[in-house]
């Protein structure tokens, strides 16, 4: 363990990234301070929407033939518009997957507009996209173009004693819009690479899932991204790490062992969107546990986080979604508005005429000042 962490101080030195290794005692306290700080203010339910915003019986989930819903994903906004990339889960829940392209002009009213890609029909540990899952949309700025970034599974191998119906072997690719500018959010998108993957350099918390999810922001000159773990056997808790480049683009390189898993929750937190706060500070959301919540976590370096906090997205007049851990699921977003607010997509579990489905919900959360 101390090897690796020594190395990663020399490499994250020589980089010039300030992570509590590479920092002096009076350092660490004074962002130690600043993350306590941010206790002061909490997140909390300012508005949400009745009910979901797209739910079984919406006119685009008819017609693109979607069974069970939708399940991580993000959205952006380019000059008032909301671009959202979401997960279809068109047949069996949370094994039958595509990426979808939908917009919104208020995050309430929203038009699908196409099938951006699709996972390989016959899952088996051969196939190695028997699943994709869309985590990170950003705008590469070196080519002009939108990048998307998406999980790739193979099946369990049950002849190696694996799980048949788990995910394994996540890989994460980078795919980039055919159509340059600004305006070519809508794709079409082309495989560019495998930007990480299990191999020599995976950590021993990542477990047999791995990599799980990929969400990609930047800190100066510096690229991040979170990414997640899971071991199915035995079961682990679900673990999040971190990435850094110098380009969106890669090579990407893991945070050294010891730095990651990050400390923000004790056993689980998934699919995190982080993004930039006007005020300078980043703030990553995520799912986690808890009727109706959803987790955040502010860190003022964009490097060491604070530890999670939870904070319930429905109002208790129009509890639409399922209770209970893993109904209300994965924020897709948290936009920060021109009225301080933010708004959140989010994906929640309902029954329509007592069948699941995995709808789309919104609300607005923003800042009080706990006393």
């Amino acid at each position: 363990m101390k090897k690796a962490i020594v190395t990663g101080i020399l490499f994250l030195n020589i980089l010039g990234l300030a992570v509590a290794y590479g920092q002096s005692k009076s350092k660490q306290k004074a962002i130690t301070n600043k993350v306590e700080k941010v206790k002061d203010s909490l997140l909390v339910l300012k508005s949400a929407h009745h009910g979901p915003v797209v739910n079984a019986i919406h006119p685009d989930v008819i017609a693109s033939k979607n069974k069970s819903g939708f399940e991580t994903g993000q959205v952006v906004t380019i000059n008032g518009i909301y671009h959202m990339f979401v997960n279809e889960m068109f047949d069996r829940p949370h094994r039958d997957l595509r990426i979808s392209y939908w917009t919104s002009t208020d995050a309430i009213n929203w038009k699908r507009h196409s099938t951006i890609l699709e996972s390989i029909p016959g899952r088996t540990p051969a196939n190695p996209r028997s699943e994709v899952w869309v985590n990170g949309v950003v705008f590469n700025k070196e080519e002009d173009a939108w990048n998307i970034f998406y999980t790739a599974y193979r099946s369990g191998d049950s002849a190696k004693g694996e799980i048949h119906a788990n995910d394994y072997a996540g890989r994460i690719w980078r795919a980039k819009s055919v159509k340059t500018g600004i305006d070519g959010i809508a794709g079409p998108y082309a495989d560019m690479d495998v930007i990480l993957q299990p191999d020599y350099n995976t950590q021993s918390w990542e477990g047999d899932q791995a990599v799980a999810s990929f969400n990609p922001y930047q800190v100066g000159d510096t690229w991040y991204a979170m990414y997640d773990g899971h071991n199915h056997k035995p079961i682990s808790g679900w673990p999040t790490g971190m990435a850094y480049a110098g380009k969106l683009s890669g090579p990407w390189t893991r945070m050294p062992e010891g730095f990651n898993p990050i400390p923000v929750v004790d056993h689980f937190m998934e699919n995190a969107i982080v993004s930039r706060l006007k005020d300078g500070r980043y703030m990553m959301v995520f799912d986690s546990f808890g009727d109706y919540e959803i987790g955040y976590s502010i860190s003022n370096d964009g490097i060491n986080w604070g530890k999670e906090v939870r904070v319930k997205i429905l109002t208790k007049d129009d509890e639409w979604a399922e209770k209970g851990d893993h109904h209300t699921r994965t924020p897709l977003c948290a936009i920060e508005e021109n009225d301080g607010t933010f708004t959140v997509i989010y994906t929640a579990l309902y029954l329509e005429n007592d069948k699941k489905f995995y709808a789309l919900g919104k609300c607005s959360l923003g800042w009080v000042v706990n006393e």
